[in-house]
């Protein structure tokens, strides 16, 4: 049991850190601040909604799938995850629906709230909800109720790291960190660009942004942003100890507002 336990938690880690969308930025009123690009959003400005489909492999194997469906409404998102792992001989489900705005304040994501129900191994549900531009939450999970602070930096979940790890790259960062919530704890990850890679994909052979988890001697975390396909993660590899995970993008849906298609 305490095996399968890993191999579910290896899946859903996996599949937390995965990238939506970023905001349009102002170039004609940007302002640089600390070296960062300032981001708004203007009252004109639509996202595209976005439904992304991923396969999931043990070493070579499939073993379930993953989707992320993004609805924009002005400055803020709602994101539905769902998805489904044979691990072993238990079936595993998972569905998630995560808040986020942009803050001027904060200029970066912030999650608003997220709650998510796992079926099978590992069931439970949680409902986590952020304060003060993220550097409090609140986590109930199965009736119990948990409080966090973070005077530093916002606590995000995994929808919105992911989102923000897109903006991060499209700005042309190198190294950024986040602090996420999990259901027991919050967790400190750092992230380094190693560099550009060309790979196969199913939308053909595409230039890349690699990105590796770092400081983790016990581990490995590598995802593949594709600059050509919206900057969306179209690889993510995780190995730990026994586990070999791969998540594939397969197939991906936008409907963008006119003249808005991937704008930045």
């Amino acid at each position: 049991m305490r095996l399968l336990s890993l191999f579910t938690s290896s899946v859903l880690s996996l599949l937390s850190v995965t990238s939506i969308a970023a905001p349009t930025s102002n170039t004609s009123t940007a302002l640089q601040k600390e070296s960062h690009t300032t981001y708004s959003f203007p009252n004109q400005f639509h996202q595209c909604k976005k439904t992304l489909n991923y396969n999931i492999f043990f070493k070579g194997q499939k073993i379930g799938h993953y989707q992320r469906h993004i609805v924009w409404k002005g400055d803020s998102a709602d994101i539905y995850t769902n998805s489904e792992v044979d691990v072993l001989i238990t079936k595993s489900k998972m569905d998630s629906h995560t808040q986020l705005h942009w803050s001027d304040a904060a200029q970066r994501f912030v999650t608003d709230k997220f709650q998510r129900t796992i079926s099978g191994l590992m069931a439970g549900n949680v409902s986590v909800t952020f304060s003060d531009d993220g550097h409090n939450s609140t986590v109930t999970e199965d009736g119990k109720t948990q409080k966090y602070t973070n005077a530093l930096a916002p606590i995000l979940d995994g929808d919105t790291i992911g989102s923000q790890m897109r903006l991060d790259l499209i700005e042309g960062k190198k190294n950024f960190d986040f602090i996420m919530q999990n259901s027991d704890e919050t967790s400190h990850y750092y992230f380094a660009v190693v560099g550009n890679e060309t790979i196969n994909t199913n939308f053909g052979t595409l230039n890349t942004i690699r990105v590796n988890q770092t400081r983790k001697s016990d581990r490995q975390l590598s995802l593949w942003f594709a600059p050509s396909l919206d900057y969306q993660l179209v690889k993510a590899t995780y190995h730990r100890k026994i586990v070999d995970l791969e998540a594939v993008l397969m197939s991906k849906k936008m409907d963008c507002p006119p003249k808005q298609l991937f704008k930045k």
